[in-house]
């Protein structure tokens, strides 16, 4: 892990702390870090055993550090956001959504593992999706230029994670001139 993507992660963590519960995972592969957000909203009428509507959601984020990014890796971040993330959907009247969301971290990758996760997607609905819907979003973070790779569902990760990934950046670049 280089000094550069360790401060970027430790910037998401702090930065995911204020709406996530964070859980640290340290079992010696590229998956650092399990971020857990669940919201409920509801509509009653005098009192809560009178609720006119209710409305769940959920996100699992994790955070990848990688190195290198390749094909294989690809399907590795794939398969265990997935394998992970899928048993805790709870699909019930009142879900709405829940993401699995995956941010890998890379100072160098090959084009054809962007490419493939540019096209990786699953998407599940429950009950026509009555009882919501479970969507898998990715996203590619390059530490040596700042450019994010999404795949068609992560558009919307994308804009948030580029501000907070620049911040974190620039704020680095800033102390190491300090210290100079």
């Amino acid at each position: 892990m280089s000094q550069l993507s360790e401060q970027v992660l430790e910037g998401l963590k702090k930065a995911y702390t204020a709406y996530f519960d964070v859980e640290e995972i340290d079992d010696g592969t590229a998956l650092k870090v399990r971020c857990s957000y669940h919201m409920r909203d509801s509509q009653y009428v005098l009192v809560k055993k009178a609720e006119l509507w209710a409305a769940e959601c959920h996100e699992y984020l994790y955070l990848w550090d990688t190195g290198r990014l390749d094909t294989g890796a690809v399907g590795d971040i794939f398969r265990r956001t997935l394998a992970d993330g899928e048993p805790r959907v709870r699909p019930h009247s009142q879900h709405m959504y829940t993401y699995l969301t995956a941010v890998a971290l890379y100072d160098s990758a090959q084009p054809d593992a962007l490419e493939q996760l540019k096209k990786l997607k699953k998407r599940r609905e429950f009950k026509l999706s009555l009882h919501g819907w479970m969507e898998f979003r990715i996203a590619a973070v390059d530490l040596s230029t700042g450019e994010i790779t999404v795949n068609r569902a992560g558009k919307a990760l994308a804009k948030d994670l580029k501000r907070l990934t620049d911040r974190i950046i620039s704020a680095n670049q800033i102390g190491e001139e300090k210290t100079q």
